[in-house]
Parts: C-alpha cells; structure tokens; sequence
C-alpha cells in the first residue's frame, strides 16, 4: 500500500529577475505561510511514514519541497522533471517504480488538480500551497481513497511583514552606505548631518518594531546604533555652532575680522579626529556592514513567525505611539531641555516610519509624516539655539578659545535671543490655533492637530539641554 500526497508549490513572485519561469521564487510571505503551515499539514501523515519527497525543477517548487522535507525530517528531495513537464504517464511510471510506502509530490496545477482526479474521480481545487494525502492500496493504477485535503496557507499575515523587512534591509544598506561616504570625507559637514540621519532611521524603525522582533537582535542592532550615534553627536553640535557664528559674521554681529570661525574649524579637526579614532578602534565599518547583512534577515518572535502580523497590527502600534506623542506636546513646557529633546526624538522616529512604512500603515498615516517632520524641525530649532548657547558658554571657559571670548559671548546671548523669539512664537501660534478651535482639538486628524505645547510659559533664560543628549537630526 502506498500513500501519495500532492502539494501544489507556495505563492510565488511574478516574475524571476532571469526572465525564466524555472527561476521564479517564492514570495517572502509565500514562503513564510509554509513553514508555519507544513509542520502541521505533514503530521497528519503519522508518525510511521517513511516518505520520499519529489519536487519540479522550478525553484518555487523546490523551495516548497525544502519546507516540506524539513517538516518531514526528509534530508534529500528528488528531481522529477515530470513534475514540471506535466506528464501524467511519465509521473506514473515514476510512481509504480518508487519503493517508499509514501511519495510527496510537490508540483505545478494543473497537474496536481488533473492527477488528484485520474485517482479519485473528484477532489478540491488545488489553490497555492495546498496538499492532498491519497491512500493506493491498489497502486497507482488503481483507484485511490482521499486520506485528507488541506487548502493552502493564506499569506495576508506575512506579506506586511516582508514590506517590513524590505524597508529594514534597504535602510540599513542606505546607512552603510552614508558611513562610508563620511569615511572618505570626514571634513564635509553635509556627509556627517546624512550618515546621522541614517542612524536616526534606521534606530526608528527598530524601535517602532521592537514589540514583534527577537530580543537579540534587536538589542544587538541597538547596541551598534546608538554608540555611533553618541560618539559622532558632539562633532553634529561644533557644525551647528559653527554655522551660527558664520552666519553672525555675515549679519554683521561678528566682525568680519573675527577669528571664531577659525577657532571652530580648529576644535572640530580635533574632535573629528578624536570621532575617526574611536570608529577605527571599534571597527564602525565592519560593524556597520555586519548590522547590514543581519538585518536584511530580520527575526521575528515565535508568535509572529507563527502567525504573521496584519496590517491592522502595525497601525494600532502606530495610533498608540501617536497618541502618546501627541499628549506629551500638548502638555509640554518649552522652558524643560528634557521634554523638548524627547520630544522631538519622538517625532522625528514618528516621522521616518511614516516615511518608510506607509505602504503598511495606510495613507492617512502616512501623511503624518510630514505633519511629524514639521514638528521636529521647530523643536530643532529651539534645540540647536540651546545646544549652541551651551557649547559657547563651554568653550569660552576653555584655554584654545582664549582669543575669542568675547565673541562667544555674543553667540551666547544671541542664541538666549532666539530661544526667547522661537518660544514666545509657538506660544503665538499656539494661543491662536486655541483661540479658533479649543473645542475641536481632541477631535482633529493628525494633519491639523497643532503641532506643540498646549500650555507653555515664557522661557527666557531657559536652560541649556542636559550635556549628555546626543542632538538629533
């Protein structure tokens, strides 16, 4: 007696980057559906079955074969080129001559659909992964009795999960990328402000799928991130700096004759230096081109792995972490460093997973990121006034700006200027957008929710963010 079972191949890509239809893979989602499904199907053959597995040449087929041998505890898979030519006589000679008391036969419809029929007269449509167990007790010439019939896995649940993963590799590839563009011209403040960018991204995204991913690699990817990200943040700072004193050279505040730029230029050679050190004795670009590799394969918990996520999922996760922020804005004191660098860190990451992850999210909440982007931008504004008044009041103290003391003098208080003017205007803004619509607030689309503190005070004279923040871009 031998027992045949049918399985028609997983969901497969359109089209193969050959061109050729025996090159044409398995979808990401297809092939995730399968190995949480196979285990399952594959054990109602029982545990006396001693199988063959035959797979199609084509490559989706042979992936199927490989999740169902791996089911099965079957370490080789057999060829048949019947399979993919479709010839029923050939399999069936193939299947008279086999000596294993249960055959799996992954193959293509209609062949799968039209040799269920020849042995059973009828049998379910076979759709995408979908298996069917035929008892021959009179061989394969003979009429067979359907054992069991399994529809193939749906792949809805994993397909948000391979857009995920997309958006993750090609982030991390983007980063990698951005870091040796810096290493190859470290003086360019523009390749520093991309390479953090980056950093910022691709820390996001991780964090926004921190719920979902396994622990391991997440902290691992985390750990790599955010030490380049602290390490690099002081040189962002000394360029934020430097580009206010060029501008008040330009405005006519600094002489023209004044040496602050240079000084500047000087001190940021210096940390440069001190940053290129430090990633040379940490090996950043090996690091950085191992983080890429690990996370074009993402891990999933075993409970996503089992189930997928559905879109719907993803974007709870998302109103949630919306909400959150959008408290915290409406109740945030613009004269507290803390809540203001919280809180555009928060709207930045807001901002890049809209960016990235709209396809999974939806449209509306893929508009937010704008809305997200403007919001940290006038969060960064007031930021970098208070990072500049800071690194100002520090330098004047420091012996290598002894010549140019009194001109940080005048960035200190022309940054403690622009705090005052850049509060006193959200407040504006703010007690306007009140005035007009108190009572609509709560009920507002994020598009025209107001984008800062609900009940903010006068902050001049506002402290300085604490030393340890890395400033954010």
């Amino acid at each position: 007696m031998k027992t045949l079972v049918l399985v028609r191949h997983g969901a497969p890509e359109a089209t193969s980057e050959s061109g050729a239809d025996l090159d044409r893979r398995l979808t990401p989602s297809g092939a995730r559906s399968l190995q949480a499904a196979m285990p399952r199907v594959m054990s109602l053959l029982g545990d006396d079955a001693e199988a063959e597995v035959w797979s199609s040449p084509a490559v989706r087929a042979l992936e199927t074969a490989e999740i169902v041998a791996d089911a099965l505890g079957v370490e080789d898979i057999e060829v048949r080129q019947s399979l993919y030519a479709q010839s029923l006589p050939a399999f069936f000679a193939e299947l008279e001559a086999a000596q294993a008391s249960c055959v799996v036969a992954v193959g293509h419809a209609p062949f799968v659909d039209q040799a269920a029929a020849r042995l059973l007269g009828s049998c379910p449509s076979f759709g995408k992964g979908a298996s069917a167990a035929i008892s021959l007790p009179e061989g394969p010439g003979g009429h067979g009795t359907l054992r069991w019939f399994v529809a193939g896995p749906e792949t809805t649940s994993w397909e948000e999960l391979a857009v995920v993963e997309r958006e993750v590799a090609f982030a991390a590839s983007d980063l990698l990328s951005r870091a040796v563009a810096f290493l190859d011209r470290p003086e360019d403040p523009e390749r520093l402000l991309a390479f953090r960018v980056e950093i910022r991204r691709v820390r996001s995204l991780l964090q926004f799928i921190e719920p979902w991913q396994t622990k391991k690699q997440n902290r691992r990817s985390e750990h790599v991130l955010k030490e380049l990200q602290v390490a690099s943040a002081r040189l962002r700072a000394l360029d934020i700096l430097s580009q206010s004193a060029a501008d008040l050279v330009e405005s006519g505040e600094l002489g023209t004759n004044s040496l602050l730029p240079t000084a500047c230029a000087k001190e940021r050679s210096l940390e440069c230096a001190s940053l290129l050190a430090l990633m040379r004795k940490r090996h950043a670009k090996k690091a950085l081109a191992k983080l890429a590799d690990d996370l074009a394969h993402l891990t999933w918990r075993s409970k996503v792995v089992a189930r997928g996520l559905a879109p719907e999922d993803f974007q709870a996760h998302f109103d949630a972490e919306f909400a959150k922020l959008d408290e915290d804005l409406f109740g945030m004191d613009l004269r507290d460093g803390d809540a203001v660098y919280s809180a555009r860190r928060d709207a930045k990451e807001m901002h890049y997973v809209a960016e990235r992850l709209g396809a999974v999210l939806g449209e509306e909440r893929a508009q937010t990121s704008a809305y997200m982007d403007e919001i940290q931008r006038e969060l960064g504004a007031l930021s970098d006034a208070w990072s500049n008044r800071r690194l100002a009041e520090e330098y004047a103290k420091s012996p290598r700006f002894r010549g140019v003391r009194a001109d940080l003098g005048v960035v200190a208080r022309d940054q403690a200027e622009l705090v005052s003017a850049l509060t006193s205007g959200i407040q504006r803004m703010e007690a306007g957008e009140r005035g007009e619509s108190e009572s609509a607030r709560d009920a507002a689309a994020p598009s025209e929710a107001s984008p800062l503190a609900d009940d903010v005070r006068d902050a001049e004279g506002a402290p300085a963010p604490a030393a340890g923040h890395d400033e954010e871009e």
